[in-house]
């Protein structure tokens, strides 16, 4: 689950706007979602013939009123946009991409391992995996009244995602050109498996995304068996990855602008190996599933089926992680269940 974590850097400014600009010819765009952070932001990159949009937010009516404000604001017009850049395939950041790339014919870039989950999901051209998800949480403990496939109906109907046709996959390292500025990509795996973010190297202005938050830690969840197996592992790499970045400005996915990368990464750092100190504690007394240190991590937050879920997913990704370093063992009961174990040695 998204946490928030005391101590968060201080945004640069408080100002309650729907469109705002954030850097030289960057736009901030303030984009209601129907989930508990309820806003999420996108990124208009101004050039003098086109702009480029960072990340697609999601279809609802109010999602949409706002958007169309926020670009008769700035003085855009979609007929203008020339690139899309997804930087990874979460519902809050893509649910406009479809209409708007056939509207536009821009260019959309993405991850290329980020693009089959988000196909899989929400194309109605392959197959979908719900029961794959579902059978991969009930293997934690658990259990759940939703109906999967209505709730990805529901979802489809304020969802739609470019055919695979329309990407072209963008590498870690790689540099881009969006609204006449180079951008570099950098692949920073751990809250999606392929989370990208964009570093303009000529002012220090870093496109973060949900990697870095100014006030929250973003969900660092496993999520199924085809996933990357150690997301948190991975996400602490790439925390260290982007450390040292000479960023002037950080223009995360939700929250406010922010001009102190290395102490928030510290923040987030922390967070987590208290976290993990939290479930090896719990751990001691006797072996248990993931659903049951959910429980005991996060009580009464646990409001829904949908924030079960993803407080379950953290779960797994910590006793992944635990197990991956040999602080915890992990084997099937006779109900097969996994129940992980601290491992002691004397």
């Amino acid at each position: 689950m998204h946490a928030k974590s005391p101590g968060s850097s201080q945004s640069l400014d408080q100002t309650p706007e729907n469109a705002r600009e954030t850097g030289q010819n960057i736009w901030k765009l303030t984009i209601p979602i129907p989930f508990p952070l309820r806003d999420v932001n996108m990124y208009a990159l101004v050039g003098p013939d086109g702009w480029a949009l960072i990340d697609a937010g999601i279809g609802i009516p109010a999602a949409r009123t706002a958007f169309s404000a926020s670009l008769q604001q700035i003085g855009l017009q979609i007929e203008h946009l020339q690139a899309i850049v997804l930087t990874h395939n979460h519902p809050d950041h893509i649910g406009l991409s479809g209409e708007l790339q056939e509207q536009s014919g821009a260019a959309v870039y993405i991850h290329p391992l980020d693009e089959p989950w988000l196909q899989r999901m929400w194309s109605d051209a392959i197959p979908q995996n719900a029961d794959t998800i579902s059978q991969f949480f009930i293997q934690h403990g658990f259990t759940t009244s939703t109906n999967w496939h209505a709730r990805r109906g529901d979802m489809r109907n304020i969802i739609r995602v470019p055919p695979h046709s329309a990407f072209t996959f963008v590498e870690d390292g790689q540099e881009i050109e969006l609204a006449a500025e180079r951008y570099r990509v950098l692949w920073v795996p751990g809250h999606s498996d392929g989370l990208i973010n964009l570093f303009r190297e000529r002012d220090g202005v870093f496109l973060a995304s949900d990697h870095v938050l100014p006030r929250i830690t973003p969900n660092i969840g496993l999520y199924s068996e085809t996933d990357r197996p150690d997301p948190l592992g991975d996400y602490l790499n790439s925390l260290a990855k982007v450390k040292d970045l000479p960023a002037t400005t950080v223009l995360p996915g939700h929250g406010e602008p922010f001009d102190t990368l290395a102490i928030r990464i510290t923040e987030i750092i922390e967070h987590h190996e208290q976290r993990l100190a939290q479930i090896l504690s719990l751990l001691k007394g006797k072996p248990q599933h993931a659903y049951q240190l959910t429980e005991q991590l996060f009580g009464a937050r646990l409001k829904n089926d949908e924030m079960r879920r993803m407080a379950t997913a953290e779960v797994i990704a910590h006793l992944e992680y635990l197990r991956l370093h040999d602080k915890v063992k992990r084997e099937h009961n006779i109900d097969k269940i996994l129940l992980y174990t601290a491992i002691t040695y004397v």
